[in-house]
């Protein structure tokens, strides 16, 4: 019979030890890069208010327009920025301060003081005080639909849908 070899079978390789856990490296959150009209706070973008505006971009801060000027809030340009007029018909209406015609919602439709159609002062771009008014053109409708006066902020410079009145 053979003989047995004296030398010991190898020892198994040792189990690499488990490494320890790893707690991830902070990351820093990338910049925020805003829209035109908007600027960076608490790493969020942020509509810039009346009476300034934003290029965009990691601004933290929006610009002011420029003295006696004042703008919508959102701004995206000094363009944007106007000459404030009072309205001809007061506060008893929505009023477009850029242009100063009063406008609302009446009777489920949009409406609007006829800029341009009573005489004109010279060099005076805006309603002036006439009192006549007309139902505002709708995108897919004749005439523009609404529930409340805000639903016609953003319609109010839309052309007359028929003959203004008084």
């Amino acid at each position: 019979p053979p003989k047995p070899d004296p030398t010991p079978p190898p020892k198994p390789a040792p189990t690499p030890p488990k490494p320890a856990p790893t707690t991830p490296e902070p990351t820093t959150p990338e910049p925020v890069t805003c829209p035109a009209g908007q600027f960076v706070k608490d790493n969020a973008c942020q509509l810039c208010a009346e009476g300034s505006y934003s290029l965009g971009g990691r601004v933290d801060a929006c610009t002011a327009c420029p003295e006696g000027k004042t703008s919508d809030s959102g701004a995206k340009s000094a363009e944007e920025c106007f000459t404030e007029r009072s309205c001809a018909w007061g506060q008893d209406h929505l009023c477009d301060r850029e242009k100063g015609c009063t406008f609302g919602c009446h009777d489920g439709y949009c409406w609007s003081q006829c800029d341009g159609i009573c005489p004109a002062f010279d060099g005076f771009n805006g309603c002036h005080g006439c009192k006549e008014w007309c139902w505002l053109s709708g995108a897919s409708e004749k005439y523009e639909r609404c529930t409340e006066d805000s639903q016609c902020a953003g319609v109010r410079r839309n052309s007359c849908a028929g003959a203004c009145t008084y």
